[in-house]
């Protein structure tokens, strides 16, 4: 099954998927777009200097998603569960946090260009969140990073985008303890998922129609 870790920058998504990785049943984590992307380089900035811009920039990460969907097919049709490490909704996100932050009316441009892309959605997305501080304790581990991707303005309205996220079901976790902490609470979402999709309760996976906050 494919189980999607979102959030912004710092959240802890990449740790979280390493150590999924090591308790689930030989799942492939695919990494986030700068990860998977041929030149990291060619990726568009954050912030575009017009909406028109910021579209385009788009159009850009949905290559790179389609490197992405492809590994994450082939994982799954030799029956092995994928984490992906940021999804489509991400794009979104970032979309939504955007326009909201600089007036962009891109919203449902951008969101009508995934959907036209048909996507590969996760049946269980776990949503990482924290607070400003820590992810500025977090970001500050971490030369270079721009600040925009965990900034507190930007982080609301990128969670904001979760209210209505294009994933089937979305868990809200707080990302402030220790990942060894949240391991167990992500495993109880995904076995749960799983059962509720009619699969075998011991490997993970979601399914499911609603999406929920959790502590």
């Amino acid at each position: 099954m494919i189980i999607g870790i979102e959030g912004v920058s710092c959240a802890g998504k990449s740790s979280l998927a390493r150590a999924l990785a090591q308790v689930l049943d030989d799942p492939l984590v695919v990494p986030c777009y700068y990860h998977t992307a041929p030149d990291p380089a060619l990726l568009p900035a954050p912030v575009a200097p017009s909406a028109d811009e910021q579209l385009a920039g788009l159009h850009i990460l949905l290559e790179v998603e389609q490197i992405r969907r492809r590994r994450a097919e082939e994982a799954h049709a030799q029956g092995r569960d994928v984490i992906f490490d940021r999804t489509v909704d991400t794009l979104l996100a970032h979309a939504h946090a955007v326009a909201e932050l600089h007036g962009y009316p891109i919203i449902s441009q951008a969101r009508q260009l995934i959907l036209d892309a048909r996507p590969l959605l996760p049946a269980l997305t776990l949503l990482l969140h924290t607070s400003p501080d820590v992810l500025a304790v977090r970001a500050a581990k971490r030369p270079g990073m721009p600040p925009i991707f965990y900034a507190p303005d930007f982080a609301r309205h990128f969670n904001a985008h979760f209210a209505s996220p294009l994933t089937p079901r979305c868990i809200w976790l707080d990302s402030t303890p220790p990942t060894a902490a949240l391991v167990p609470r992500a495993v109880r979402h995904i076995q749960q998922a799983r059962r509720a999709a009619g699969h075998p309760p011991e490997g993970p996976g979601p399914s499911g129609p609603t999406a929920r906050r959790a502590a």
